[in-house]
């Protein structure tokens, strides 16, 4: 393995190892662990999850969520990946509200079009 290679690998391995002592052993929390704080968060979050969504994941990625479903903060990969879905949407929402006029309207448009084609 080069140089390079071996650098990288332990810079994940200390990425790894700070999420991990982020979810099992914070400091300085007045006795509610960060992982009671994290599922009361997923709880309000998630809400009903009944839709199925496959995904390709990077390794590192793969390894980060992993880690967390380890240590308990997620019952599993699945509510792990919806968690940090919810997460990103929340933190795009300004995206999200730009986009949402437009879809309507291609929706819309799209209904009419049937409506006409139905009609012939």
């Amino acid at each position: 393995m080069s140089e390079v290679e071996e650098k990288k690998k332990d810079k994940l391995t200390e990425e790894e190892d700070e999420v991990v002592m982020m979810a099992c052993c914070p400091e300085g929390e007045g006795g509610e662990s960060i992982k009671e704080r994290v599922l009361m968060r997923i709880g309000g979050k998630l809400g009903e999850r009944s839709n199925v969504v496959m995904t390709r994941l990077s390794d590192e990625d793969l390894k980060q969520i992993d880690a967390l479903v380890e240590v308990e903060a997620f019952k599993s990969r699945s509510e792990a990946a919806a968690f940090f879905i919810k997460e990103g949407i929340q933190a795009r929402k300004d995206l999200f509200e730009n986009v949402m006029p437009t879809v309507e309207k291609i929706r819309a448009l799209k209904e009419q079009a049937k409506q006409s084609l139905s009609r012939e």
